[in-house]
């Protein structure tokens, strides 16, 4: 096994062994919290299925990737390759668009009671879960061109047009699908990226330039504090997303209008700066949010208080 093999599986496993439970951790949590009040924020919400999707992303992109490096471990089904693939371009791509969501609406919970936009703050809560929902719907469909490419082995008679995760393959069938499909997903980002950051530095201006507002905010509302210190959150999750997704669309149209060819190498770092947000997002979310501690918190009082009962019979 060569050293690049191993040190790039190590990185790969690095980021399941932090990323799964860390966002598995998110997900049982706010889960806990629906049980236990049958009710959770629009922006926890969002959170609850950021950290699916990057849990799907992790196991189904970050792991098969360790698992094949170290170990040799590869799908031998056309079928297996497919699920996997198609699960992992879904959960890419709600990953994305789940941020991008993520930070308009914390936009929006920060808009100044003054503004005439005020009033779309009473539409958040209710459109949250069906917006949610549709993403769901939209990128299963967007993303079925992963059933199709996806194969347990290379029969291509272009090896510069397939790629090749060692664990499955992607065969694209032409130079024209390269092209077009590559140009058409690079847009797609290209445009989610850019809402993103339009939010974001609204929040920032909100934040940082207009203190007047703030203010404004807090005496209106007795949440205020968590709202800005969410809102901060959200634009250092924005900030991470944008630069670890701006790396692999940077390589992608490298690719597709550069080199013309999928070199392995290449793929293999845009490969593993696809999943790097997984690892930071749950970190960012359980250092900042306090009822997720909250319920970290319950959950050591009870396991504590129960080996006390245990210990004395």
């Amino acid at each position: 096994m060569e050293a690049y093999d191993i040190i790039k599986g190590l990185l790969f496993l690095l980021v399941a062994i932090i990323g799964i439970p860390g966002n598995l951790a998110i997900t049982g949590s706010l889960s806990w919290i629906t049980c236990s009040i049958f009710k959770l924020l629009p922006v926890e919400l969002i959170i609850w299925n950021l950290s699916l999707a990057n849990t799907i992303l992790v196991i189904t992109r970050g792991l098969p990737a360790a698992l094949f490096m170290l170990f040799g471990t590869r799908v031998n089904s056309d079928a297996g390759c497919r699920i996997i693939i198609y699960l992992s371009r879904i959960s890419r791509g709600m990953a994305f668009c789940l941020t991008c969501v993520l930070s308009c609406v914390q936009c929006v919970t920060l808009i100044p009671p003054s503004s005439k936009w005020a009033h779309i703050k009473h539409s958040v809560p209710k459109y949250t879960l069906p917006v949610t929902f549709s993403l769901w719907l939209l990128y299963m469909i967007m993303e079925i061109v992963g059933l199709i490419f996806s194969s347990s082995q290379t029969n291509s008679s272009n090896p510069e047009l397939v790629y090749n995760y060692g664990y499955c393959v992607v065969i694209v069938p032409s130079i024209i699908v390269f092209y077009v499909y590559g140009f058409l997903l690079f847009s797609r980002d290209l445009v989610v990226v850019s809402v993103m950051t339009l939010a974001s530095s609204y929040i920032l201006f909100i934040l940082f330039r207009h203190r007047k507002q703030v203010n404004d905010i807090r005496n209106s509302n007795q949440n205020s504090d968590v709202e800005i210190r969410a809102a901060k959150t959200v634009v250092s999750l924005v900030t991470m997303y944008v630069l670890f997704f701006g790396v692999e669309n940077t390589i992608w149209l490298y690719q597709i209008a550069v080199s013309k060819i999928i070199h392995p190498m290449i793929s293999d770092v845009r490969h593993f700066f696809s999943i790097c947000y997984t690892v930071f997002f749950p970190i960012s979310i359980i250092v900042s949010n306090k009822k997720i501690q909250n319920v970290f918190k319950c959950l050591r009082r009870r396991s504590t208080h129960n080996g006390t009962v245990s210990s004395f019979p």
